[in-house]
């Protein structure tokens, strides 16, 4: 089964065609071979969606497929994933039947379901993901899970290819204040493509916001493997010092999972990590500004930081919809050729 449900496990030379492929296939709508028609795919969102949703109905439509866009709760049954329960909850459906229908229908589900933020340890299996990969006869696509986002980091990696002309950089994932914990699913994606692409990365947090270990040392393998670097420290004044790139992205802390009240108190109290003009003044001249979106502007990042020229927030959110026409592509063994007379691709210089 040709699932993609995280960064860490697919190998290099898929990764590096993912990203060729995007190139590819980037402003192709409706013209030339569609490499996606007559198919079918369905998306269970399970937790909203603004990007994640748009690039891959609008992927599908530019690539002459059709998309089912499902929320479970809303228009559909709330969906039962764990096994050998009695269910006499709120769920009316279990996934093993309403995912089993969806496989005799469609070509491949994107699926989306944030991690639950009460324990720990069970986000990292991934129980929901899992459980309907273990459902399913077609392939599924993550469309962010408990603790990865390959879509997004798949999309800030081409970013920063286009930003640096491939080059090797140093980027800084700047850990910053929220009204509340979220999950780890983007640093750790942001993490796994950065290493991927050989870059020296920084993970700058306070101790108490440690990503896992064992993502930590996958990251770690996968940059040895590509000739970067990972590293973590806390020291917020020199957090961002010679950056190319500084990525603000808030999380939760573990050790706090299901504590509401510390929680609150631990972010009231670390709001001095927004990324500011003097954050971005200890990074180099050039450096660029990447946030995966949505973003609680005056909280995470100030205004001036967010809308000045060297921000890429749009860029990286145009690069959702490439990569997601890669994946799609990716998972039914669609080929991808490049458009009839498509132009050259453009220098770094006007690329961003």
């Amino acid at each position: 089964m040709n699932h993609l449900l995280s960064l860490r496990d697919i190998d290099t030379s898929t990764w590096h065609a993912l990203l060729e492929d995007a190139e590819r296939l980037q402003g192709r709508r409706g013209i030339g071979p569609l490499p996606l028609a007559g198919r079918r795919f369905g998306m269970l969102m399970m937790n909203p969606s603004l990007r994640t949703r748009t690039s891959f109905e609008i992927a599908c439509y530019d690539l002459g497929a059709h998309c089912v866009s499902l929320q479970p709760g809303a228009g559909l049954w709330d969906l039962e994933t764990r096994d050998d329960v009695v269910m006499d909850g709120g769920a009316a459906e279990h996934v093993r039947e309403a995912v089993g229908v969806l496989g005799r229908m469609v070509d491949a589900l994107g699926v989306r379901a944030f991690a639950g933020l009460v324990d720990a340890q069970a986000d990292l299996r991934e129980p929901v993901l899992t459980a309907i990969a273990r459902a399913s006869s077609v392939p599924i696509l993550n469309l962010e899970s408990a603790v990865d986002h390959p879509h997004q980091g798949l999309a800030d990696a081409l970013t920063v290819r286009r930003r640096f002309g491939g080059r090797r950089v140093r980027v800084v994932i700047r850990w910053a204040p929220h009204v509340k914990p979220l999950p780890m699913a983007v640093p750790n994606a942001a993490l796994y493509a950065f290493a991927r692409e050989g870059h020296d990365v920084v993970v700058a947090r306070p101790p108490e916001c440690a990503l896992d270990e064992s993502v930590m040392a996958s990251a770690s393998e996968l940059a040895r493997a590509a000739g970067g670097t990972v590293t973590t420290h806390d020291d917020l004044e020199r957090s961002t010092e010679g950056a190319h790139v500084v990525y603000a992205k808030s999380w939760g802390s573990a050790g706090l999972y299901g504590e509401p009240d510390a929680n609150s108190a631990f972010l009231a109290d670390h709001r001095s990590w927004i990324v500011d003009a003097a954050a971005m003044a200890a990074a180099r001249p050039d450096a660029a500004f990447m946030h995966c979106l949505p973003v609680r502007r005056g909280l995470v990042v100030t205004p001036d930081v967010l809308e000045s020229p060297t921000s890429l927030i749009f860029e990286q959110a145009a690069a959702r919809l490439d990569v997601q026409k890669a994946t799609l592509c990716h998972v039914v063994g669609a080929a991808v050729a490049p458009a009839a007379g498509a132009a050259p691709q453009a220098s770094e210089e006007t690329t961003c």
